[in-house]
């Protein structure tokens, strides 16, 4: 019984998915008010206040703890401090930050650059490839295959931008990428934040492994029509798995002195609320920012 619960909970009704942009124009209006707060050399206690009051949330209403991460903090994925201390220095903002409209959430990360041009071309190459990924959230389409292109995608900018001299493929194959991209592409999105059945099999149950290589995937499933999750890719400066990877045969692969320099922006990482539809995707983020901006 449960199973087949969980299974109907994936397409979303028309209700649901007023719910669901009502809770992207409220996050998004607070996302507004955080990268102001940046801009304004906050700090992070400061810029999560201003999201609060903008979203009109206090931090009990809010969907999931907001990461509202400056400078070398967004290299922490699931970074859950907010700092009262001014830094000496805005380099960079990472906040992944979402709201709640009658249960319903939204679920949204944006990165900021101060004024640094060479952060700012990454920031806005993971943009565009971003973009992309949200353009295959289709019904029919299989969310595995959105990921593994997800890999390709940032092993290109790490190609283009000089961070690594291996082919984009050899990254892929090596799982390179996976050092600058640790995490999945993303989740099914609805009452809960990282709603349920993102591995069912069908609606008696049943479970659809992850890729081999892949342990953190978050749904395997093909989508259907209705179905609204997140495309979240990102690039990240992280210590540890850096180190990692310098100890292996592809370190001598990696432009570190250019890693070095970015290590005081922590990292990339852009995340869309996108709805599968057979006549193509509706991307509830992209239209709530846009209908700020006019």
């Amino acid at each position: 019984m449960i199973n087949s619960l969980y299974w109907g909970r994936s397409t979303k009704t028309p209700y649901e998915l007023a719910n669901m942009r009502l809770a992207t124009r409220r996050a998004v209006k607070a996302h507004r008010a955080a990268e102001q707060a940046f801009r304004a050399r906050g700090s992070e206690l400061d810029i999560h206040r201003a999201y609060l009051a903008a979203s009109g949330h206090n931090d009990f209403d809010l969907p999931y703890t907001n990461i509202v991460a400056l400078n070398e903090h967004g290299a922490t994925l699931h970074y859950q401090y907010q700092s009262a201390e001014v830094p000496t220095a805005h380099h960079a903002f990472l906040i992944d930050a979402g709201a709640e409209v009658n249960g319903y959430a939204s679920d949204i990360t944006r990165t900021y650059s101060f004024v640094d041009r060479e952060f700012q071309e990454l920031v806005d190459a993971v943009d565009a490839a971003q973009l992309e990924l949200c353009s295959q959230v289709r019904t029919g389409v299989s969310y595995p295959a959105i990921h593994l292109d997800t890999h390709l995608r940032m092993a290109r900018i790490l190609a283009d931008q000089g961070y690594v001299t291996m082919s984009p493929e050899a990254m892929v194959e090596s799982r390179v990428t996976s050092t600058f991209f640790p995490h999945g592409v993303g989740h099914p999105l609805g009452l809960q934040v990282h709603d349920v059945a993102g591995f069912q099999e069908s609606e008696h149950g049943g479970f659809i492994a992850r890729p081999d290589g892949h342990p953190f995937l978050r749904m395997t499933r093909t989508l259907g029509e209705d179905f609204v999750v997140t495309i979240e890719p990102g690039i990240y400066f992280i210590d540890t798995l850096l180190k990692k990877l310098a100890a292996t045969e592809h370190g001598k692969s990696l432009n570190w002195a250019k890693i070095e320099r970015m290590k005081k922006f922590g990292g990339v990482r852009i995340e869309d609320n996108v709805r599968a539809m057979s006549s193509g995707p509706e991307n509830l983020t992209r239209d709530g920012f846009a209908e700020i901006a006019a």
